[in-house]
């Protein structure tokens, strides 16, 4: 019995040791944290400032403090922009935003002013009525609180007029130049997206192109409303704002003639202050894991280079189809043209003939790595549905295709390409149909082009593609004059990607 009393005891003590053992750091780092200097508190939106006692509240009447001030919310921001009407369609570009970060945006009803039935969508959108007139047009923006913001203002539209066409030659005179008539040159047409926001840097997207022909744009000038200002060639343009708050962004598009275009756009980026505040950690700095996360990538990109190679070696060479961002989404890069059976995919539930987009992308092939008068050129191809995409697009330029016989059009004629690597200097697009007919030259592409959805860097010519085989059956070819990337697009997206 003595000797099992004396075996407990030396257990007990022993886990009564291990037990110190465990709590002690504990309570080291504990004594530690209470020590430590508390950093500065950041105030909350509402404030309550009590000097007396409340009153005692009624029972079905609930009272608030003495001396209480809450912050309101205001309602929502609803900015119509502008309104582009084109015979009886009228298309409204505007921005909403909620009075406040605690809120959001519920709806966005549009009534017309045509007796049809109101209709739920965001900015922009376009309508067509049924006769021509002065409708008021009637937008009202519904925030989560109750709130609603009303707009409205008159649209008037016309039915277009039609005007007999006589091929003839017409002399036109370029700014500059003495003789001849004189065109009238219009200001530049600027056309803009909805901006991609992502925390807090800020993309522009949208189209730039001149207003008459004989001009060029010369810059796009965007304030961003933070003391900051960008100047570019063309859109889009990105940048990176310090700090959360409401913008007004001013972009203006700049002619060679000295006409310039302004349009403005409304940013609330208030919600990104929920990722820039909050309490500061009281207790010591966390360890510096920055060489461990260097070491970590660089076994990661390593890993990777390996197991491309080894993909690439196991396929003889071939390169390896993937995704690149950048470039293309849900595509095809490639060195080459087209094989057979892929033009036959891509031309598949459209009337274009595989040869006449293997004639396209030749042309484009030589435009991209020839350029014209030693400097890079980008340009255009739509090929297919040619009379849809006529009616989503009007003739920006004199037509130089005009008045030609079928034979002198076709595109598979070495003297039509000749004329095409001439004439894609001008600004807009080469309409050709399925079977081979270059239909125009210099065409501006007019679709709605909100539900355009490309990667990051692409121009006002790919999105353009984008929109017009997005609402038609037709293909799109893009030169980009940058890098002289070929894209083609089908269905609102870039299927396949030549490295030229």
């Amino acid at each position: 019995m003595h000797q099992e009393r004396d075996t407990s005891y030396g257990f007990w003590l022993s886990a009564a040791v291990v037990c110190l053992l465990l709590i002690l750091p504990g309570v080291v780092c504990a004594e530690t944290v209470g020590n430590t200097t508390a950093a500065p508190q950041i105030t909350t939106d509402i404030v309550y400032d009590v000097t007396s006692e409340p009153a005692t509240p009624a029972p079905t009447e609930p009272q608030l403090p003495v001396n209480t001030t809450i912050a309101v919310i205001p309602p929502p921001v609803l900015i119509i922009d502008s309104l582009v009407t084109e015979n009886l369609t009228c298309t409204v570009f505007g921005t909403v935003a909620g009075g406040s970060v605690d809120v959001t945006i519920v709806s966005i009803r549009w009534d017309w002013g045509d007796s049809m039935t109101p209709e739920y969508h965001g900015f922009p959108y376009s309508h067509v009525y049924v006769s021509p007139g002065t409708y008021i047009l009637s937008i009202t923006a519904l925030q989560s609180d109750g709130q609603n913001t009303t707009r409205i203002t008159n649209v008037s539209v016309a039915r277009p007029v039609i005007t007999e066409a006589i091929p003839s030659p017409v002399n036109i005179s370029v700014p500059g130049v003495h003789g001849g008539p004189v065109t009238i040159v219009n200001a530049p047409i600027l056309t803009l997206l909805e901006p991609v926001i992502n925390g807090m840097n800020v993309t522009l997207n949208g189209n730039l192109n001149p207003g008459s022909f004989g001009v060029t744009i010369e810059s796009v000038n965007v304030d961003w409303n933070d003391g900051n200002t960008t100047k570019s060639v063309d859109l889009p343009v990105d940048h990176q704002y310090s700090f959360p708050g409401t913008f007004t962004i001013t972009i203006t598009g700049n002619q060679s003639d000295g006409q310039s275009t302004t349009k403005r756009i409304a940013l609330d980026l208030r919600d990104k202050i929920s990722t820039l505040s909050g309490q500061i950690p009281s207790g010591p700095p966390p360890a510096d894991l920055t060489p461990y996360f260097i070491g970590f990538a660089a076994v990661v990109i390593v890993l990777i280079i390996a197991a491309v190679v080894l993909i690439m070696h196991s396929r003889g060479g071939q390169t390896p189809l993937y995704e690149k961002a950048s470039v293309m989404r849900n595509g095809k890069i490639s060195e080459h043209m087209p094989s057979p059976e892929e033009l036959d995919g891509i031309c598949s539930g459209t009337d274009v003939a595989p040869a006449v987009l293997d004639s396209v992308l030749h042309v484009a092939m030589e435009i991209a790595r020839e350029g014209r008068e030693g400097k890079m050129i980008g340009t255009s191809f739509v090929v297919g549905d040619s009379e849809n995409v006529q009616g989503h697009s009007k003739q920006f330029v004199l037509n130089p295709f005009y008045g030609h016989g079928e034979t002198e059009r076709q595109i598979t004629n070495a003297g039509t390409r000749g004329a095409i690597k001439e004439f894609a200097q001008l600004d807009g697009a080469f309409l050709v149909t399925g079977n081979g007919l270059v239909e125009a030259a210099g065409r501006c592409i007019t679709v709605d082009m909100s539900r355009v959805d490309l990667p990051g860097g692409l121009g006002s010519r790919h999105s353009s593609a984008a929109g017009i085989t997005q609402a038609t059956r037709s293909i799109g070819v893009v030169v980009s004059q940058s890098g002289g990337l070929i894209s083609i697009f089908k269905e609102g997206r870039i299927v396949y990607t030549i490295n030229s």
